[in-house]
């Protein structure tokens, strides 16, 4: 029984249900470097080994001094008119409460942030391999992902800057659908806990430029809240790398 099947006069030619002159073109998978810069940073830098990002206890807006490797710490925001968000523009970390700190930890990152209306706020780290002038995306395939310790309530993403979701103008290869990073959500609780985000539970929103995460060409961290998981106010430390050998 035939159920509304028919083929062109004119289409016997092509592709038949793969019969007497189908023509069946197979196209090679993109490659990982598929869309890499070319240049002095076509190539992976060499690998970073520096497990700790941060522990914020030097109070300043530099995270913990790697080999050969360059960081920065800052906040941003959409500026809605009347919104605000803590440390705009510098970032300073601040003193724990004397019940929280001890010794070896008196410093942390506190975010406070409220009344933004078009994409949020975000506080985040860039990260960058720096030798003799030429600063290349950090190469973090020696770990598996990033830890840090917090306390909300609440909920953050956290996002891992890649040149692929990177407009040029910061260091990235993006010009069109930016900042859709590969990211993965985080619900904090009131009290202080470790979490872990490995590369393999990194996904992309799906609303701008699709990449292939490459853990050896990383650009920055960053912890964002959008719109609807504002106001917030939560602290953050001991951000750092997670070793390949370590199970989370």
């Amino acid at each position: 029984m035939l159920l509304g099947c028919s083929v062109k006069e004119g289409a016997r030619d092509g592709v038949v249900f793969g019969g007497k002159g189908a023509q069946l073109k197979e196209l090679p998978l993109p490659a990982a470097s598929a869309g890499r810069a070319s240049g002095p940073c076509a190539q992976a830098a060499p690998v970073s080994e520096t497990l700790l990002i941060d522990d914020f206890e030097d109070g300043d807006a530099k995270p913990f001094k790697g080999f050969e490797r360059e960081a920065w710490w800052f906040t941003a925001s959409d500026h809605t008119p009347g919104s605000s968000v803590s440390s705009d523009g510098k970032f300073t970390p601040s003193p724990l409460p004397t019940t929280e700190a001890n010794r070896d930890n008196t410093l942390a990152a506190h975010i406070v942030a409220a009344g933004q209306t078009e994409w949020g706020a975000m506080f985040g780290t860039s990260l960058r391999w720096a030798k003799a002038g030429l600063k290349c995306p950090l190469n973090a395939a020696a770990f598996r992902g990033v830890k840090f310790r917090a306390k909300g309530p609440g909920s953050l993403t956290v996002k891992i800057d890649v040149p692929g979701t990177t407009p040029t103008d910061y260091g990235g290869e993006c010009t069109t659908g930016c900042y859709d990073a590969p990211a993965k959500l985080v619900r904090l609780s009131e009290h202080w806990d470790e979490y872990f985000v490995t590369w393999d539970r990194l996904q992309q929103g799906g609303w701008g430029n699709e990449v292939r995460f490459d853990p050896a060409r990383v650009l920055g961290v960053n912890f964002t809240l959008a719109v609807n998981m504002l106001p917030a106010d939560f602290w953050l430390d001991d951000v750092a790398f997670v070793s390949k050998a370590s199970t989370p």
